[in-house]
């Protein structure tokens, strides 16, 4: 008996360091970024808050991917922050050019992964390049509606939906599974309503 508790604690606390320690090290970050102090008090007060949420609140576990690429996860980042800035440079014009935006419109995009958790950070990382924002997820068929701004021509809204694949791509070669990985061989569903 005493063997079925030890493994069940040995276990217990094998999931609480994959699982709860980057969470609270998470939450704790991000109360600091909120905070806008990285002092020794802002840091324990965030610790504290965040086991608090985690014990009081607590979540199942998210399986994640045992598969990471640091280059492939800095190529992102470099590329991701240059796509964002770009963007942003774009939505400005938009924004102060005499003409100002004509039409937008909305786009359906489907993805390839069928991994929860590839899908959320790959849809965040879509969301997150100014001109464009997810406007519904469909997850059980992986789909976004995308609403883009400025697209007078059709080459725009194909840029759009290219611009959502090479991140969605890039996401998954950085940190996606084996079988995320293969599924970006597979051809996309054809896109229907």
């Amino acid at each position: 008996m005493t063997d079925v508790r030890r493994i069940s604690n040995a276990r217990r606390i094998a999931v609480a360091w994959r699982y709860d320690v980057p969470l609270v090290a998470g939450l704790t970050v991000l109360w600091a970024l909120l905070w806008g102090s990285w002092t020794v008090l802002t840091l324990l007060c965030g610790v504290v808050l965040a086991l608090l949420v985690t014990q009081l609140l607590p979540l199942p576990p998210v399986p994640l991917s045992k598969r990471l690429s640091l280059p492939r996860l800095l190529w992102f980042l470099v590329v991701w922050a240059g796509l964002v800035v770009a963007a942003s440079f774009r939505v400005a014009w938009v924004a102060v050019r005499p003409r100002g935006v004509r039409r937008s419109s909305i786009v359906l995009v489907q993805l390839h992964t069928t991994s929860e958790m590839t899908f959320t950070l790959a849809t965040l990382a879509i969301s997150l390049v100014p001109g464009s924002y997810v406007a519904d997820v469909d997850l059980p068929r992986r789909r976004l509606l995308l609403h883009v701004l400025d697209t007078e021509r059709v080459e725009q809204v194909h840029a759009a939906t290219r611009e959502a694949h090479r991140i969605e791509e890039m996401v998954i070669r950085a940190i996606g599974s084996r079988q995320d990985v293969s599924e970006l061989a597979e051809p996309l569903p054809e896109v229907t309503r």
